[in-house]
């Protein structure tokens, strides 16, 4: 460690770099913390990802990507970045996740009791994942723990990615939790909606994150990941496939119409664009009550009463809007900002409504500190 690293470190400074890699965008968030003090965002930058490299979690073309990678650092800060860096994988991406009840067992260590319990079960019990830990609550019957896997060749070629970017990863972690972690540090601020601004004690929140190429639908209880569910053919990038056939226009098209940007072409009416943009959000509502029937059934929960978005497509005009209707909750947009001090005369030009939820991940993982 540099000495001047080392001289922040004992003032309790330090910096975390978070990168959230899809399938479309590389994003990286910087903030820094000081001791005592909420962080400060450093840098907030994106870059383009060519079609095909990272497909599934999986980097299917490395050099590509390290030319990417090396480009959206450098711009984040042109004379290099020194901090902790953090990256996250996708909850739909192969990851496995749920809660165990682990007996105590006299003379052997927690973390060795926990993950030989969890091996012995399918499917954590695959030879090629990576098992790891959270406890939850210690309970008079056992300890109870939220164990998560992970492919482990999937997770080694990103280390090696970083390797030969010659950058340590301090951690990989996964995008649901970094959001619920978002949630639970601005809960206050997001149950004031329907209470006095005092969090209820076992409340469920739906959170959604939609994605361009992935989706998926999580449950939040008390504040806190629970589980999570994919949204099969709710992605982005599958509604514009939907709405562009009706209206005969091409993907791209129905993007913009999607997100109110660009020309709209005259020969389209508004009426057959209402029809069938509401049919498209009905089938999204039909998928994410599927998975709230799921949650029903795998845990016993209140049903939910707040539904928080996160993702590109939470910008999607109108469906935060249908969604809270058809779903009978209160819905709100997941802003990462409200965690941090930010200057916005070093942000020129950011639209911070649409930043809160494609920086969502980013930002989430730059807010840890080690």
């Amino acid at each position: 460690m540099r000495l001047h690293n080392l001289i922040s470190r004992i003032r309790g400074e330090s910096k975390t770099v978070g990168l959230d890699i899809g399938h479309r965008l590389a994003r990286v968030a910087v903030v820094e913390h000081k001791q005592g003090m909420k962080g400060t965002l450093l840098a907030l930058e994106q870059e383009t990802i060519p079609e095909g490299i990272v497909v599934d979690n999986e980097i299917r073309n490395v050099s590509v990507l390290i030319d990417r990678v090396q480009t959206l650092l450098t711009r984040a800060s042109p004379g290099g970045i020194d901090g902790d860096f953090l990256i996250s994988v996708n909850w739909t991406s192969g990851i496995l996740c749920d809660k165990m009840l682990v007996k105590p067992v006299p003379k052997v260590p927690e973390r060795e009791l926990i993950l030989q319990t969890a091996q012995g079960r399918p499917p954590f019990d695959d030879a090629g994942n990576i098992l790891d830990y959270s406890i939850l609550e210690y309970k008079e019957e056992g300890i109870e723990a939220m164990i998560v896997a992970a492919k482990k060749d999937s997770l080694t070629a990103w280390i090696n990615l970083f390797q030969a970017l010659n950058i340590k990863l301090c951690a990989i972690d996964v995008d649901a939790f970094v959001l619920s972690n978002i949630y639970s540090a601005s809960r206050a601020d997001i149950s004031g909606l329907s209470s006095g601004g005092e969090a209820e004690m076992d409340e469920s929140v739906l959170l959604l994150n939609f994605g361009h190429g992935k989706s998926y639908a999580a449950l939040l209880r008390n504040g806190h990941f629970s589980t999570a569910r994919s949204i099969l053919g709710g992605s982005v990038s599958d509604l514009q496939e939907q709405l562009s056939g009706p209206l005969g226009i091409l993907p791209e098209q129905s993007g913009e119409l999607l997100m109110g940007t660009g020309a709209r072409d005259s020969e389209l009416d508004d009426s057959k664009i209402k029809f069938a943009t509401e049919f498209v959000f009905e089938e999204v509502a039909m998928k994410v009550d599927t998975a709230l029937r799921y949650f029903s059934s795998a845990d016993n929960y209140k049903k939910p009463t707040k539904m928080v978005l996160t993702g590109g497509g939470s910008n999607i005009i109108g469906l935060e809007a249908f969604l809270a209707d058809r779903l009978s909750v209160q819905s709100v947009q997941l802003n990462p900002f409200k965690n941090v001090e930010l200057d916005k005369s070093r942000f020129l030009g950011v639209d911070w409504n649409t930043a809160a939820s494609t920086y969502s991940v980013a930002l989430g993982l730059a807010l840890r500190r080690f």
